[in-house]
């Protein structure tokens, strides 16, 4: 019986422990910034032609090379031919807003040792290369052709697997808040609905169109073939840029060191 209960304390004591290690390289996160998109209404990145998105994060600092992090946005990304600097795109007038939200883990590779105690090699700054796996879910999604409303749907739809990966960089403000920048890319990986995102078909314009008989892309016009088929063959994406402000529960009590390789307290 004393020697159950003796093994029931360390175990205990082992679970604790671990769970304050584990604890301690937890970092939360909020983030704001600029959504966008690419694909046949908008063709090229198009930087002036932002829409919204904010985010929460949660990051597990595994070791000063290697971060691992779950995230979850939700935003409005839209496309507008106005907008896409191109002739026949202007003159075709499409438009989309997708209402969405997408969640997701990614690992982190740092560039520079990251909140370490090693002395001169330490940094309070590294960017970081990241890719992961989640879903994006529709929560609205809205099409228009020259200011006029072709379809609306306010149901869920999905979800659709995604691909996320990009750039960032991380800053400590003081020992326990960072500021953070983030450049994600999403590529959309069912072969079946990638190229639907801006709720743009070939098959589903054309249905659309029929259905309003006094819109004026009819037979009669020379371009109507042009309006009718995407005019890029790339793959939809959307894109978010997240400027974030977070707090990390690591806190580690130095000695003082010495003169030549002070250690620094975070």
């Amino acid at each position: 019986m004393l020697q159950t209960k003796g093994m029931l304390k360390k175990t205990l004591l082992f679970l604790f422990i671990s769970y304050f290690s584990f604890a301690q390289k937890l970092e939360v996160g909020l983030g704001l910034g600029p959504t966008y998109y690419k694909g046949d209404l908008q063709p090229t990145f198009r930087v002036f032609s932002p829409s919204m998105g904010t985010n929460a994060f949660v990051r597990y600092n595994a070791s000063k090379v290697i971060s691992i992090k779950g995230n979850a946005m939700i935003g409005l990304v839209s496309g507008n031919d106005y907008n896409s600097g191109n002739a026949l795109n202007k003159y075709r007038g499409f438009q989309f807003t997708n209402t969405l939200w997408d969640y997701y883990g990614q690992i982190e590779y740092n560039f520079l040792n990251f909140r370490t105690h090693t002395g001169r090699f330490e940094h309070n700054w590294t960017p970081y290369l990241f890719g992961g796996f989640g879903n994006m879910q529709y929560l609205k999604r809205k099409f228009m052709a020259r200011d006029i409303a072709i379809s609306s749907t306010q149901s869920q739809y999905g979800p659709e697997q995604v691909l996320p990966f990009g750039i960032g960089l991380k800053k400590i403000i003081n020992g326990k808040w960072n500021f953070g920048f983030e450049f994600s890319t999403r590529v959309l990986l069912n072969k079946n609905t990638s190229d639907s995102f801006d709720n743009f078909t070939v098959m589903d314009i054309n249905t659309k169109l029929q259905s309003y008989p006094y819109f004026p892309y009819v037979s009669s016009d020379p371009k109507a073939y042009l309006l009718k088929s995407p005019n890029t063959p790339q793959k939809d994406k959307y894109f978010h840029i997240s400027f974030s402000v977070s707090y990390h529960f690591y806190k580690v009590h130095c000695p003082p060191g010495n003169k030549l390789f002070p250690l620094k307290h975070y």
